[in-house]
């Protein structure tokens, strides 16, 4: 069985992906016509929505399930117009940087609509949560070190603990709350001139791989991201964006509140949390609010089918799910057939499940799949996958699936360089969407080097990981998400929470393998042995040890991403937490 109306092919002895070579095969979506001169900005947008629906639903809270909060585009511009005027009035001048660490509610698009409109640049960072507290700290100070913000705006609930973490020379940090000024629709004080700067907002990346980077996207390359989408999916003002996703992160900025708001449509909003606590609430949110679009990592979709119970089915509908998009981490085939299978009977649609490839870089999307471009599946021959030659499988040798991420979105385009034909290579890309450089430095124009590993079929993208976290055995590329889907089928591991590396020895290299164990029992006696036992089975690879860590001892990016160097160092200096 495949995804829903995805093809199962083999690629021929052709070269596949050979260097500097475009997509082959029909380009599913004309190109758009990108204007020249200033974009929109999303404070234009949100105020022209204003005038002209000015009683459509800008944006719900979700909490338990019930709503929370809801404004419509009239009172969202009311709010962000008193918001920049007190932005202002605390002394931020045009093209200075203001740090959003706020939650997945109408404070989070309140504050960057806001700041957009007064010319400062937004920047997105996590909330000091309970979850991965030091971590949320080392990012947010590295955050704030990279781009010297003249503001932090978050809750009055988090307010000291960041001062008192921001010290005495740190930025000046501000309520929400004061800024947002009393209930009423009017905007507080004399209005605020517009003002204007380069820059949207500062994307910093995960720094799964290194130190976070601040990403520098343009008011242009937002309004082509969104136009991007726009007319790939379909968009229009009665459709209804869900999201669980941190909007802090990349994904959950533009699917949760971007491309909603250049838009006009809805978006709905929960919470990271609540989602990780009872998987079932992200359902339950597209099937009250009729939510039409959602994005999540393709873990999102495997927690729906680990944790959510039969019995719960009965009270989803998901019929008016048009595009479920699978993005952020390597697209498993797996996990999109079965959740596909187990959810048909709840209303999903054949088609539904998009996966897509992007980055913080591109404003999220370079290529997607859409219900008219379903995606490809590859049955690729296992031994020469491992050594980075892309060949179909042959009789009775193990084998590989692969799952693409789709063919590039309008304006983009992608190339895959490798240093023969046929083989992986490293996934490079362009197009009107792309961001300027890292922040305060900008890159040369042109082509941008993902760092991604992948291949193109049939115009089609396969990406197979991160260049930067392949291990490399006696020859044998495997790749983090190969590892972690086999280790996800041991009874009492984590899924996604593990990571290999090499252990030089003076005889030779050994494999180390750290993984968390779930709940309170503790691993079991022979979990080790199982793990072992199923990665030379499912992979060849032989792993010389296995750690098991209680849940929570791996080190990981505030979105969640294993820091598998960070592990390896860790493992060396005999600081990891191993479970008893």
């Amino acid at each position: 069985m495949t995804p829903s109306g995805a093809r199962d092919d083999v690629p021929p002895g052709s070269p596949v992906g050979t260097p500097d070579r475009a997509p082959d095969g029909p380009v599913p979506w004309p190109d758009l016509p990108f204007p020249a001169g200033p974009a929109d900005t999303v404070r234009e947008r949100v105020r022209r929505h204003a005038r002209e629906r000015p009683e459509a639903v800008a944006v719900t809270v979700l909490r338990g399930g019930l709503t929370t909060e809801r404004l419509n585009y009239r009172q969202l511009d009311a709010l962000a117009g008193r918001a920049g005027a007190a932005l202002r009035a605390a002394g931020a001048r045009t093209g200075d940087r203001v740090v959003l660490v706020l939650p997945n509610d109408e404070s989070f698009p309140a504050a960057l609509v806001a700041a957009v409109g007064v010319g400062l640049v937004s920047v997105p960072a996590p909330a000091p949560e309970a979850d991965r507290a030091d971590a949320v700290r080392e990012r947010l100070l590295s955050i704030i070190a990279d781009c010297c913000p003249a503001l932090v705006v978050t809750l009055t609930r988090w307010a000291e603990e960041l001062r008192a973490l921001l010290g005495p020379s740190g930025p000046r940090c501000l309520a929400w709350e004061e800024l947002a000024g009393g209930a009423s629709d009017d905007p507080a004080g004399s209005p605020v001139p517009d003002a204007r700067t380069e820059f949207a907002f500062l994307q910093y990346t995960s720094g799964s791989t290194g130190r976070p980077k601040g990403v520098s996207v343009t008011h242009e390359a937002v309004l082509a991201s969104c136009a991007q989408a726009a007319r790939v999916y379909g968009e229009h003002p009665e459709d209804v964006a869900v999201t669980w996703v941190p909007l802090h992160h990349d994904m959950g900025l533009v699917t949760g509140v971007l491309r909603p708001l250049f838009g006009g449509y809805g978006s709905v909003l929960l919470t990271p949390r609540e989602f990780v606590r009872s998987p079932g609430s992200w359902l339950a949110a597209v099937t009250a609010h009729r939510g039409t679009l959602s994005s999540a990592p393709d873990f999102g979709y495997e927690l729906c089918l680990r944790r959510i119970p039969e019995e719960e089915l009965r009270g989803f509908d998901l019929s008016s799910w048009r595009v479920a998009r699978n993005a952020g981490e390597v697209v498993r085939a797996a996990t999109a057939e079965r959740f596909a299978a187990r959810f048909a009977p709840t209303g999903l649609r054949p088609g539904t499940l998009c996966p897509s490839y992007g980055m913080a870089e591109a404003t999220l999307t370079v290529t997607s799949c859409t219900p008219e471009v379903p995606p490809v599946t590859l049955l690729l021959d296992q031994e020469l996958y491992t050594r980075g030659t892309v060949a179909p499988a042959r009789p009775g040798a193990a084998a590989v699936r692969l799952l693409s991420s789709g063919v590039p979105v309008p304006g983009a385009q992608v190339r895959v360089r490798s240093a023969d034909p046929g083989r992986v290579g490293e996934v490079f890309v362009r197009g009107p969407q792309l961001f300027t450089g890292y922040w305060p430095r900008r890159r040369a124009p042109g082509w941008h080097r993902t760092g991604d590993l992948g291949f193109l079929y049939r115009g089609h993208l396969f990406v197979v990981g991160r260049a930067d976290d392949v291990l490399v055995h006696q020859g044998r590329n495997f790749h983090p998400a190969d590892l972690q889907a086999v280790c996800a089928e041991v009874p009492g591991l984590r899924a996604g929470r593990c990571a290999a590396f090499v252990v030089p020895h003076t005889t030779a290299d050994r494999i180390c393998l750290v993984a968390e164990v779930g709940g309170t029992a503790g691993p079991g006696l022979n979990t080790a042995v199982e793990v072992r036992r199923r990665l030379a089975r499912s992979l060849g690879l032989y792993v010389s040890e296995v750690v098991l860590l209680p849940a929570g001892g791996l080190p990981v990016t505030t979105s969640g991403k294993v820091r598998t160097a960070e592990t390896a160092r860790r493992y060396r200096l005999g600081l990891l937490p191993v479970a008893r």
